[in-house]
């Protein structure tokens, strides 16, 4: 499971790329020189970057008036569900030894019940209890170790992950641990849940045209300042460069990206993803690069590239198509890459 950091600037794996997202989206929005057709702002979140352009703004909006507000939802995200902030709602939880019902807030319940719906969908290959295995491969808030964990390490991590030890309860909102050590990780919906906000704070103030990146998550809305379409590039899924794959047009929908080419480390020539396995408990090994999908919620979409990150490009891609996901994998071949969409997703191809 791909875990993104939720740091608030205490790390930056992301941030290269979200930087080269934000670079890439200047020119490819179309934007026009008028002062008044475009709002653009920006800055670091969740350890990593955000971006908001506003095409037609009502009037009265301006960068500057409107930058503080952002923030605030953004940092209210990391205070429900970071694990990297000690403070957080869901530290709190995740240190509650309660093997009871414990109440949470409606937005943390939120998060966490869309998390057990994706796990249930992907049999597991999306599991917001993997927190003790992302935590022994270094990818969490501990620092990483010098030694790669051994297989005992893993088991008894694995003891602590399954999706299935942990019960939700709507009304009112509250969960239950099967074990007191149960530590839940929303890092993989944290960038997506941070774009939805975001939206919803926009859309609250009359804004029809808009597109939010929270470093690989996205939500547009609309059209640019011509008029078109918001263009978004796919990035290449390669460590070492900036260029991009595709340009694909989206308009009132959201998109994520998920890859294995920016968060990981080397031990003796070999390299370790940030995905981890929550059936293996180690990183997957596989040839895809990326998973983008597209769909109606920033949260929802960011969950399902994860999960088809770590079922790899032949299952991940028998799983979309089956459910009609927009879905689009990159994949490598040697030396070259190569990227096929499913049927859902072909129609933004040939735009």
């Amino acid at each position: 499971m791909i875990r993104k950091n939720l740091s608030m600037g205490r790390r930056h794996g992301w941030l290269p790329f979200a930087l080269f997202v934000a670079a890439l989206l200047l020119p490819l929005a179309g934007c026009d020189k008028r002062a008044d057709a475009l709002i653009e702002i920006g800055g670091p979140t969740m350890g990593t970057y955000y971006s908001v352009k506003i095409a037609r703004p009502p009037a009265s909006m301006t960068a500057e008036t409107l930058k503080p507000d952002v923030e605030v939802v953004l940092d209210q995200v990391i205070a429900e569900i970071s694990t990297y902030d000690e403070t957080s709602e869901l530290s709190r939880l995740n240190r509650n030894p309660s093997t009871d019902w414990i109440p949470i807030s409606s937005n943390l319940y939120d998060v966490i019940a869309e998390g057990q719906r994706i796990a249930l969908l992907t049999d597991g290959a999306f599991d917001i209890t993997i927190g003790p295995l992302v935590n022994l491969w270094g990818f969490g808030p501990e620092q990483r170790p010098d030694a790669l964990p051994s297989s005992e390490e893993i088991q008894v991590a694995r003891a602590r992950v399954g999706w299935q030890k942990l019960d939700v309860r709507a009304t009112p909102p509250a969960v239950r641990k099967a074990r007191a050590d149960l530590y839940i990780d929303l890092s993989a919906l944290g960038e997506g849940v941070g774009a939805d906000r975001v939206s919803a704070l926009l859309e609250a103030r009359g804004v029809a045209d808009y597109m939010i990146a929270v470093a690989g998550a996205i939500r547009a809305k609309g059209r640019n300042a011509k008029g078109q379409p918001w263009a978004i590039a796919i990035e290449e899924p390669m460590p070492d460069l900036r260029s991009v794959h595709r340009v694909i047009p989206v308009s009132d929908r959201a998109l994520s990206t998920s890859g294995d080419y920016r968060n990981f480390f080397e031990r003796d020539g070999k390299r370790y993803s940030h995905e981890i396995d929550p059936m293996t408990g180690a990183p997957v090994e596989r040839n895809l690069g990326s998973v983008t999908v597209i769909g109606e919620s920033g949260m929802v979409v960011d969950g399902l590239a994860t999960a088809l990150m770590v079922m790899g490009e032949a299952r991940g891609q028998a799983f979309a198509e089956a459910r009609g996901l927009a879905a689009f994998f990159i994949v490598r071949e040697g030396e070259t890459l190569r990227g096929f969409g499913t049927p859902a997703f072909q129609g933004y191809l040939d735009r």
